[in-house]
């Protein structure tokens, strides 16, 4: 009986331990519970307070972007009104027999300006349909003081034939015709020659300046020399020959005209896509003086309207817009 009543006991004793387990058990669920659901929260907001620190640091910098933005429309409307201030003459190439390229090849490169863009050198006053082509044509642009040749517009360059023992140098796409004009003149008994043809940006600024100077020891003043020297020499920035697309024959003289070179040219220039720059009849409009040396090319299909109409570059592009 006694032996009975100790099991008895024992199972109460046992059964009575079971409820403390699960209590236990069910609270170390609920920690861990607790302290993954803290951890998680924790990684959460990690994230979004660095992603709240790059998007203030990006706030920050376009506003910084937006500033310097603002600067440079202000730098660039202040160097508009000083271009606009600027004489007005369009420049032409100064007379010179010395080329800037007769002993190695300038570096060469593509010319970079969109040929859409009012940076072609020709400002049409409408869309330009005249022959069909339009004035923003590579072979029509004229640089000028409100749209100048930039310093890192390169042509590609090609050598030509000179006629002489120098080295000369054209844009590739006007090689092939500026070789066959020499080669036609020769076997018409012609004796031409190039003086000058395609100028870097370098050689142009120093000619310019050093003409300036000159007119200047003569009593002028900077603004007067650069009007003086203008008619003659092409500001930088606005030479024919800084686009690869001109040349200077025999010696760049006036007394040229009295050749039969040059009468040969002014008969058959524009069979290659040349014509006669600075005509003596159109310096009113091209404001640079005669120069029967100075020849362009265009294209044969222009230079042959040019030509035929006896009409300056000017006015052809005039009458394209």
């Amino acid at each position: 009986m006694p032996q009975q009543v100790n099991r008895s006991y024992s199972r109460r004793r046992k059964k009575s331990r079971l409820p403390y387990f699960a209590i236990v058990l069910i609270l170390a669920l609920l920690v861990i519970t607790v302290a993954i659901v803290f951890m998680t929260q924790c990684s959460r907001s990690e994230p979004e307070e660095t992603s709240s620190s790059q998007t203030s640091s990006s706030a920050a910098a376009d506003s910084s972007s937006s500033s310097s933005m603002a600067s440079s429309s202000a730098a660039s409307s202040s160097s508009a009104t000083e271009s606009s201030q600027a004489p007005s003459s369009s420049a032409s190439e100064a007379p010179s027999s010395t080329s800037p390229s007769s002993s190695s090849k300038p570096s060469s490169g593509t010319i970079t300006s969109s040929p859409t863009s009012a940076v072609d050198g020709v400002v049409p006053t409408g869309a330009g349909t005249g022959l069909g082509y339009k004035s923003s044509d590579w072979r029509l642009r004229i640089p000028n003081i409100d749209s100048p040749i930039e310093d890192d517009e390169i042509p590609e360059l090609s050598t030509i034939e000179s006629g002489g023992s120098g080295k000369f140098y054209l844009d590739s796409r006007a090689a092939d015709d500026f070789d066959a004009m020499m080669a036609a003149a020769k076997k018409d008994g012609m004796n031409l020659y190039v003086s000058s043809s395609y100028r870097t940006p370098a050689y142009q600024k120093n000619l310019f300046e050093k003409r300036v100077k000159a007119a200047m020891a003569n009593g002028e003043s900077r603004a007067e020399a650069e009007n003086t020297v203008a008619k003659e020499t092409a500001r930088p920035g606005t030479s024919d020959h800084m686009l690869g697309l001109a040349v200077d024959f025999n010696g760049v003289k006036n007394a040229f005209k009295d050749t039969k070179e040059y009468d040969w040219l002014i008969e058959h220039c524009a069979e290659y896509g040349f014509i006669l720059r600075y005509p003596e009849d159109k310096v009113d409009i091209t404001k640079v003086s005669y120069e029967p040396w100075h020849y362009r090319y265009v294209g044969k299909e222009h230079a042959a309207v040019i030509m035929e109409k006896k009409i300056c570059l000017e006015e052809y592009v005039q009458d394209l817009g």
